[in-house]
């Protein structure tokens, strides 16, 4: 019989299936799937490979935050920059309309002569 003519293979569970992240020689049945065990039981090692993921996932963290501070600094100094030109621009219309009113006033002492 061909694979396409045969229906998928059924899954059949064991007693001596385990779970991924399940020591060997225990039994996920023996208590509650979700319970964690205890503080205390059997402590090991962690895997090289959990520590060098997450040393990387460490070192990306820190990369991210530097990122994060370096566009701060960046968005403030533009920030700073733009309430810089406002200000100038505040000051030329300032002295700009204060010229104009002593120009007027100018000429209307001209022209009242």
């Amino acid at each position: 019989m061909s694979a396409e003519q045969r229906g998928p293979t059924p899954i059949r569970f064991t007693a001596e299936h385990r779970y991924p992240n399940q020591p060997a020689g225990s039994d996920h049945r023996d208590g509650h799937p979700l319970q964690r065990p205890s503080p205390d039981s059997g402590r090991r090692e962690p895997p090289l490979a959990y520590k060098i993921e997450r040393a990387r996932l460490h070192a990306r963290i820190a990369a991210l935050e530097q990122m994060v501070e370096t566009s701060e600094r960046r968005r403030q100094a533009v920030i700073d920059q733009y309430e810089h030109l406002l200000a100038d621009r505040s000051d030329d219309e300032t002295a700009t309309h204060e010229s104009e009113s002593q120009s007027r006033s100018l000429l209307a002492q001209l022209i009242d002569r």
